[in-house]
């Protein structure tokens, strides 16, 4: 123990004994008003920190200066915390906080007044008027001249009841202002994987919105409380993107090391960290894009030289618009990076040079053959598995490669390109 705790402690002990002594003296010798100053002396270093929480500014500017009254004062109320020092609820919280139990305890006095005590009242009265009998009994209550055992008998649960009851109002304000809140601030709204996958694109602009400080912000108190919204976050690969993958990723990693999900789940949830400079979005985790690509095969194979339609469709569906792009790009970066020759680099440069042409032109499914498309997504699959393995069969991923390139020259380019 310090020693400035220690004379705290002397010096309370003195004054409390001092006030033992005072207070009596006050009370029986003096005129009321001078024990009421007594009073007021002893509480006022306890009152006035207590007071200065309702206003956290001045609580916060009245312990940074060296004024020596106030210090005597704070430090006479409470010994000196350096941890989490200047560290307060704000005035708008307080009095949320405030309005929260004033609105629960009037509600339950008035009710308790008009509903318990209120009914009983009359027939109190009535029952004390009423003579007690002297046949009641008289040989256990020999000096009972009234009926206050019938009405301590009366009012008793209803005593209970007055004073049990605050749980209940508790619970009942709770779940009330609770509901709005959650309300307002969307809370509990995602509760199925198919909700999540819907609206996690909407949980960046949140993340910027409410966990990032806005300078431009004008909104407070109230309209701050109930006005923030989960903006939906451009498709930019921006600053903000790059901030809420972070958090996402730390928040996961921490799922993985506490063992609440398990290596796969992982993968699911990661959002990739890494990107291509020819990408204009973000990249969202796995788990969203799953199987987006089979579905997006299949549309095309049935949709084949309907390029309008195919493109709503990809505009409706934002996750399957992102996987297609970002499978694109892999494979763009996958086939120039197994690829050595200079030949097979040139075909390979030239081949999706052709497939961006027509994608700036929108003539992708007019002037190529998509029918092969499920075929080639399978080669891929092949190929990716083969990488995966540690066992690496070069002659296996050549011939896979070899098939890809064929099937791209002559099914889907057709004429377009001359090895």
């Amino acid at each position: 123990m310090s020693t400035h705790v220690r004379q705290r402690y002397i010096f309370k002990a003195v004054a409390a004994a001092v006030w033992v002594l005072l207070m009596p003296l006050t009370y029986a010798y003096s005129h009321t008003s001078i024990f009421i100053v007594a009073i007021l002396i002893y509480l006022s270093p306890n009152m006035l920190p207590e007071m200065l929480l309702l206003i956290p500014s001045i609580r916060r500017t009245l312990e940074k200066p060296d004024f020596r009254p106030v210090k005597l004062i704070m430090w006479w109320s409470q010994p000196e915390l350096y941890i989490g020092r200047g560290m307060h609820e704000s005035a708008w919280s307080i009095y949320k906080y405030m309005m929260f139990w004033i609105v629960l305890l009037t509600s339950k006095l008035a009710f308790s007044y008009y509903v318990e005590i209120k009914p009983l009242m009359g027939p109190t009265k009535e029952i004390m008027s009423v003579p007690m009998p002297g046949y009641w009994l008289p040989e256990f209550f020999p000096h009972v001249k009234n009926n206050r055992g019938v009405v301590i008998t009366l009012w008793s649960p209803v005593i209970l009841v007055y004073f049990m009851d605050t749980q209940i109002w508790y619970a009942i304000v709770s779940t009330l202002v609770g509901g709005l809140y959650g309300a307002f601030r969307h809370i509990g709204e995602i509760q199925t994987l198919g909700m999540l996958r819907s609206r996690f694109q909407s949980l960046p602009g949140a993340f910027n919105a409410c966990l990032i400080p806005n300078e431009n912000t004008k909104e407070k108190g109230i309209k701050l409380a109930f006005s923030r919204k989960c903006h939906k976050i451009p498709n930019t690969n921006g600053k903000e993107a790059k901030q809420f993958s972070q958090m996402w990723n730390t928040i996961i990693n921490s799922f993985r090391e506490e063992d609440l999900i398990s290596n796969r789940e992982l993968e699911l949830l990661l959002m990739p960290c890494w990107a291509y400079p020819d990408l204009d979005f973000i990249r969202w985790p796995i788990f969203l894009l799953a199987s987006k690509i089979p579905i997006a095969v299949d549309i095309a194979k049935k949709r084949n030289g309907k390029h309008r339609e195919l493109k709503n469709i990809l505009a409706e569906d934002n996750c399957m618009s992102c996987a297609v792009r970002e499978c694109y790009a892999s494979i763009k970066k996958l086939l120039n990076t197994l690829v050595t020759g200079n030949s097979d680099l040139m075909l390979i440069t030239t081949v999706f040079t052709i497939i961006d042409t027509h994608i700036e032109k929108d003539t992708l499914l007019t002037e190529l053959n998509l029918s092969v498309l499920p075929d080639l997504h399978g080669h891929f699959v092949k190929l990716t598995e083969y990488l995966q393995n540690k066992d690496k069969d070069k002659i296996q991923i050549v011939n896979v490669l070899l098939k890809i390139l064929e099937m791209v020259t002559k099914d889907i380019l057709k004429e377009e390109v001359s090895r």
